[in-house]
């Protein structure tokens, strides 16, 4: 189920544009500051309701205009499923599938699972466990039902034992011990799906990736649940109750999990160069989308900004090979469309060029 079609509207320098990408591989080029970024952006916008370069969406709206807003078609075999969103400036959104109002950001997230991939991703590794938990559940919204009901019945327990912690009202340790039982049953299933999906995600990762990567063939990939593996949940917030109350938060579960990354023992940010981290993030997201398209029948979108930055030659030709192996649609963005032939190269997909400039499309 590939983007077919893409047109946008007063979104950053784009007064009007429209798209007909193909299921392949499409090369947006241009001068910086031309509108090659925000293609990618509105794409990414489609599906998660919120940019990946900033939060303050009145600076994506274009000048004196009142919102943005961005239409797509999904296409699967003869099937197509017309999606749009739009934002004001007073903040309001409206969202359609279909030509049907839909209030719900996840059920355009449930059509278009989208990865980015721009100079920033690294704080995959240099990040707080905050990005690699939303890197793990991404892939976790769109291959187990459950998780998103879980995910958000869980933060509204969450929620209620944090305010009950800071506001510390008449009895209130009973009223967590209330509270506590149901925010254990959700934390335990939330994290029996993180490790089944970590070790269909690990198997995915070794078989695939490691006859491309030699890096990454010593790689071990550590879960941390969000408390101590040997003690239960329940003990761990008995344990942290006194802590808890002072801070008035709550320290231990999934709202805590991480993962990490390392090499007999040291963590791969502290050993890798750029380059081979870059590799390792390219690895990584290349994982989950196939993954998603394995255990579905959606086909991801993965969105690559600047893909030539901080990438020699021999690292290009990687990435390739890397990237031949991922069915997804994919979106790459660069300068100059040269820049990135020797990715191109090994991937033996259909290939569509896009040549913006101020904002505008430049037909050849």
């Amino acid at each position: 189920m590939s983007l077919s079609h893409l047109s946008l509207k007063y979104f950053r320098n784009i007064e009007a544009l429209t798209l007909e990408p193909v299921d392949g591989v499409n090369i947006i080029y241009g001068a910086n500051g031309s509108g090659k970024t925000s293609l990618l952006e509105a794409i990414y916008y489609l599906s998660h309701g919120k940019s990946f370069r900033t939060p303050k969406h009145k600076s994506i709206i274009s000048h004196q205009q009142s919102q943005f807003i961005i239409h797509g078609r999904k296409t699967l075999h003869d099937l197509s499923i017309p999606i749009g969103i739009s934002k004001s400036q007073s903040g309001d959104t409206q969202l359609k599938i279909q030509g049907k109002a839909s209030r719900k950001v996840s059920d355009l997230a449930q059509l278009m699972p989208v990865q980015v991939i721009t100079p920033e991703s690294y704080s995959l590794f240099f990040g707080g466990p905050k990005e690699r938990r939303k890197f793990l559940d991404l892939g976790l919204f769109h291959v187990e039902h459950e998780f998103f009901y879980l995910w958000q019945s869980f933060n509204k327990v969450l929620k209620q034992r944090n305010a009950l912690l800071k506001s510390k009202p008449k009895n209130y340790f009973d009223q967590i011990k209330f509270w506590d039982k149901e925010f254990v049953r959700l934390a335990e299933q939330i994290n029996k799906l993180r490790l089944a999906y970590i070790a269909r995600f690990q198997s995915h990762f070794f078989d695939k990736m490691c006859a491309e990567l030699s890096l990454i063939r010593d790689i071990n990939i550590q879960f941390n649940a969000g408390w101590k593996d040997d003690e239960s949940l329940a003990d761990a917030l008995e344990k942290n109750f006194e802590r808890d109350s002072r801070q008035g938060f709550t320290s231990k579960g999934p709202h805590k999990a991480d993962f990490n990354f390392s090499v007999d023992g040291n963590s791969v940010e502290n050993i890798f160069s750029r380059g081979q981290l870059k590799l390792l993030l390219y690895a990584l997201k290349v994982t989950q989308n196939s993954l998603i398209e394995l255990e579905t029948d959606k086909q991801s979108i993965l969105l690559i900004d600047d893909l030539p930055s901080e990438l020699g030659e021999d690292t290009k030709e990687k990435v390739g090979q890397l990237l031949s192996h991922c069915r997804s649609q994919i979106f790459i963005s660069s300068i100059l469309s040269e820049s990135i032939s020797a990715v191109v190269e090994p991937m033996k997909r259909e290939l569509k060029m896009f040549h913006v400039k101020h904002g505008n499309l430049i037909t050849r």
